[in-house]
């Protein structure tokens, strides 16, 4: 588990890329249904401004601008499991657009555990595992030039090491 105040910088980090994404994540979604009833259902927006965003909608409101005001209300109650709850499997299938903001929240929370990770004592690998950009080095990551599998091995590596 994460101390109080790096889970509270963890939520900030997530907090402040939400709300740097909220224009992209609205206009990834070009229609009210599933996105407004999985809200609902999950008790992240009420019943009144589900029907307030319907009504908007049927009065020529554009689908964007209504899951923007949404997400904004949504933001003040900002934790992960809103994250969960926009990036569900069915709202990626119908709204193809969200999958590289998904990706992009999937990138900052890797960065921030990497980041959080070199923050603890120097991390090292056994050297039969460290390649070039490592040797000599703290642990460290560059999203850029690493795949997800590797970041999976990595993980493994460092929790068996600690």
């Amino acid at each position: 588990m994460l101390p109080v105040q790096k889970k509270e910088i963890f939520r900030e980090i997530l907090l402040n890329h939400f709300k740097e994404n909220k224009v992209e994540i609205a206009s990834a979604v070009t229609k009210p249904f599933p996105f407004l009833e999985s809200l609902r259902d999950s008790s992240f927006i009420t019943e009144k401004i589900y029907s307030d965003s319907q009504e908007a909608c049927r009065n020529l409101v554009p689908v964007g601008k209504v899951i923007h005001h949404i997400l904004c209300h949504l933001e003040k109650t900002f934790d992960k499991s809103l994250l969960r709850a926009l990036f569900i499997r069915v709202h990626l299938k119908e709204y193809p657009d969200s999958i590289p903001i998904h990706r992009s929240f999937e990138n900052v929370i890797q960065d921030t555990y990497f980041s959080q990770e070199s923050d603890k004592e120097t991390l090292k690998l056994p050297s039969s595992e460290q390649d070039p950009v490592d040797i000599g080095n703290s642990f460290t990551w560059d999203r850029h030039t690493r795949n997800k599998d590797m970041c999976k091995s990595r993980i493994l590596g460092i929790q068996m090491n600690l």
